[in-house]
């Protein structure tokens, strides 16, 4: 009888810590749902080409503004949208023509923590990543082929489409220099997702990632911004 009793109150006990332990996780998880807080927008306008296009003559060109959330005080997605392209002639003396919208979906983190409302000002440290994508259509004109057997050349046009993703790696910061006006720089590294196969044509520059080489290829953004 003994057993009998010590087996239903242990069963009992089980029970109660069970039911104790759920209504705390469900507190936790509504805690946290009520918890979810949009602190801010703010908007951002890269002022770098002002430099850049003037460097590369206009062979090269890019625009870009970003949308970034700012969550809980500590998430920041964020959504970068641009137009770029290029009109090069390259050492190979093929002129090279294609320019698109190009678009980025990505997530930072703030490594700034504590910020009191005694601060006058906001200032972040961002590291985060990106998924960068574009579509477009590229020309490549006066192709030199060799004909090796009659020791003659003849030149041939191109146009393609180039369909690609990429993934980048940033870091940044951002310095609220009056009320809500925000300044800074983002550095990126960035690698493509896709990759044409050997002995296929690809584009000499994609929009939004930069000129198609081999291996990663850097960036840096100067931006603009004000905190809505």
């Amino acid at each position: 009888m003994y057993n009998i009793y010590r087996y239903y109150f242990s069963l009992l006990l089980v029970c109660c810590v069970t039911t104790l332990t759920g209504q705390k996780v469900n507190t936790e998880i509504n805690d946290s749902i009520r918890k979810f807080e949009l602190n801010s927008l703010r908007v951002e306008v890269d002022m770098s080409p002002v430099i850049t296009t003037f460097l590369n003559r206009g062979d090269v060109y890019q625009y870009e503004g970003a949308i970034q959330a700012e969550i809980n005080k500590r998430f920041y997605p964020v959504f970068e949208i641009g137009y770029a392209g290029a009109d090069k002639l390259t050492t190979s003396e093929i002129n090279y023509q294609g320019n698109a919208l190009f678009y980025r979906l990505g997530m930072d983190f703030n490594l700034i923590k504590n910020q009191t409302i005694e601060n006058k000002f906001t200032n972040y440290f961002l590291i985060g990543a990106r998924l960068g994508h574009t579509n477009f259509d590229y020309n490549l004109q006066n192709i030199t082929f060799e004909n090796e057997y009659w020791d003659t050349n003849f030149q041939k046009d191109f146009r393609g489409e180039s369909l690609n993703l990429w993934f980048e790696i940033t870091a940044g910061i951002r310095v609220e220099i009056y009320k809500r006006v925000y300044i800074g720089w983002t550095a990126r590294i960035k690698n493509l997702i896709n990759k044409p196969d050997p002995g296929e044509y690809k584009p000499f520059y994609i929009p939004g990632f930069g000129i198609n080489g081999d291996g990663s290829v850097w960036a840096f953004n100067y931006m603009l911004g004000y905190k809505f």
